[in-house]
């Protein structure tokens, strides 16, 4: 035999290592691209998804912006937009103290009836006289920026009186103490007090004072 005459090896036919390493990572591609499409997907819910705090944080900041919202009017001093200021501070402010006045009505119903009617039904009746006291002055503003309530009325609308350069409380006219302080302070003051009334605070601040306090001794 010559040193020359070597076996032959067909290049063409791939042996039976490299196929089977070939068909191994045929197999795992799969899996790979199953994998990549899984964590794909995951770091998309978790970008979209929103935690219990951030909510939390949104919804101070969205009522910021409101907030900012309703008040750019008031900035803009134009006869349109202190109208229009004057409407929504109107409408927020009946919206909100009507609300609490159904809300301790509600309340009232399940209080206890043996101490009188008017122990019974006091903080409603409280907050009820508060809803048009506390909102007397805004709709002055309103009945006058449409010249529904004129100086020429039998009873005057004028805050301030007549002549008066500084617009304060040293000028303000018999209307504008009653609207602007009378009516408005009255008005939170009795809110204030149903409300302390039907959340019954005061007795529970008497209870955990009493809890709080240390017993004394004989």
């Amino acid at each position: 035999m010559s040193l020359f005459n070597l076996p032959k090896v067909d290049l063409a036919r791939p042996s039976s290592s490299s196929s089977s390493i070939n068909n191994a990572s045929d197999e795992s591609t799969p899996l790979i691209s199953k994998t990549n499409d899984e964590e794909k997907a995951n770091i998309g819910i978790s970008s979209t998804s929103t935690s219990p705090q951030e909510e939390q944080t949104k919804k101070p900041l969205f009522i910021s912006i409101l907030t900012l919202l309703i008040s750019i009017p008031a900035l803009v001093v134009s006869a349109g937009s202190v109208e229009l200021a004057h409407s929504l501070t109107f409408a927020i402010t009946l919206s909100m103290l009507s609300n609490l006045a159904q809300y301790h009505f509600h309340k009232c119903t399940k209080r206890p009836s043996d101490r009188g009617h008017w122990n019974k039904f006091g903080p409603f009746y409280l907050t009820a006289i508060a809803v048009p006291l506390a909102t007397f002055d805004i709709l002055r503003h309103i009945l006058v920026d449409n010249s529904i309530w004129t100086i020429h009325s039998f009873i005057s609308p004028a805050a301030y009186r007549p002549g008066c350069e500084n617009e304060n409380i040293t000028c303000l006219s018999v209307m504008g103490w009653f609207s602007a302080i009378v009516f408005t302070y009255t008005g939170y003051a009795c809110l204030l007090v149903g409300t302390i009334w039907a959340a019954d605070l005061i007795p529970k601040i008497k209870k955990v004072w009493a809890q709080l306090r240390p017993s004394k001794k004989n």
